[in-house]
């Protein structure tokens, strides 16, 4: 598994379907995670976002699903690993931001705010 094989998987272990946020498909239905697919060299710590999205007229069941990411990835992050090293995922200031889509006010967006390390 590489670095950008290993972002899919993290945030696809959320039980939503995640994409990198230049390749969600035509007709995708909602719930589901977007997520930036960028790396960097050893060392380096870079800011990446994450996405949830969901459509309903609540706040509810999308904030308890930014409370489960928050929780799992914790105070001090989150190592994991790949085939020629490890990432480490960390929450960034501020965590989560709340967003509305003017277009349709039952979509809601919660963008996950990130500071990610390859560990090569």
């Amino acid at each position: 598994m590489n670095k950008m094989q290993a972002l899919h998987s993290f945030w696809n272990g959320f039980g939503l379907k995640a994409y990198d946020e230049n390749s969600v498909p035509d007709g995708a239905s909602l719930p589901y995670i977007t997520y930036e697919a960028s790396s960097d060299d050893f060392g380096h710590t870079i800011p990446q976002t994450a996405s949830l999205w969901y459509r309903s007229s609540s706040w509810a069941e999308i904030t308890e699903k930014e409370q489960a990411i928050s929780d799992y990835i914790g105070r001090g992050g989150r190592m994991m690993a790949y085939d020629d090293g490890s990432i480490w995922i960390a929450k960034a200031s501020p965590w989560a931001q709340r967003m509305n889509d003017s277009s349709d006010e039952l979509i809601k967006r919660i963008v996950l705010n990130l500071q990610v390390e390859f560990l090569d």
